[in-house]
């Protein structure tokens, strides 16, 4: 893509301006995150890919870290969003039951999952106080959001028991998913007959551990 010169670059000045410029960031940083490691991703990376000035850039948010949580903020939220557009029950089910549809919906969040290993990472580095106690409000304002989807699916679960159901969930995920992705060489080798137990499903993973973890905490 070519890049917006700065006789061409227009501010954005409404509302509605600025929040399109945001999501065409947070659209080519999705892609550039997904393409290459963590620590070769530059803002210079970032500003062509969403064809921007790096500049103008800068306009919007200060480092790749700050884009990271926004980004990851929003895959989060569209998760919260179809949990709770999802679980239309009138009545409690199973752990099993909810286990398999919260599954499903989550299987569904492919960015979010490739996401959810470089989140620790993101954390760690050149992310303001400021920056790090929104992104963690934000996180605790959408756990609140699928709490009626928790007490009209399962009986017994607080909002502390609910609060720490979603962190083992991204903490599972951000573990289990990078070691679940292999390369055809790394699948061939897996493959060997003492070597299979190795290989990892991820959705077969993914169900047993939670549901191991909500009848432990039920």
């Amino acid at each position: 893509m070519m890049m917006k010169s700065n006789s061409t670059w227009q501010r954005a000045r409404s509302p509605d301006q600025i929040s399109q410029r945001t999501a065409t960031i947070l659209e080519a940083a999705g892609e550039v995150f997904s393409e290459m490691p963590y620590e070769k991703v530059t803002m210079r990376l970032i500003a062509n890919r969403a064809n921007f000035t790096r500049s103008n850039l800068y306009r919007y948010f200060n480092t790749r870290e700050e884009i990271f949580l926004t980004l990851f903020r929003s895959d989060v939220d569209a998760w919260m969003n179809e949990m709770n557009d999802s679980f239309n029950l009138s009545s409690s089910v199973s752990i099993d039951s909810f286990v398999s549809l919260w599954t499903d919906i989550l299987l569904r969040q492919k960015r979010l999952l490739r996401l959810s290993p470089l989140l620790a990472i993101s954390l760690e580095k050149h992310v303001t106080e400021r920056v790090y106690r929104d992104f963690k409000i934000s996180l605790k304002d959408m756990a609140l959001s699928v709490f009626p989807v928790f007490k009209k699916a399962l009986t017994g679960f607080n909002k502390e028991a609910i609060g720490g159901f979603l962190l083992f969930n991204l903490a599972l995920v951000a573990g289990a998913w990078p070691m679940s992705q292999y390369s055809e060489m790394q699948r061939s080798v897996l493959s060997e007959p003492d070597l299979s137990w190795m290989k990892m499903d991820f959705e077969d993973f993914l169900k047993k551990s939670i549901a191991a973890y909500l009848r432990g905490i039920r």
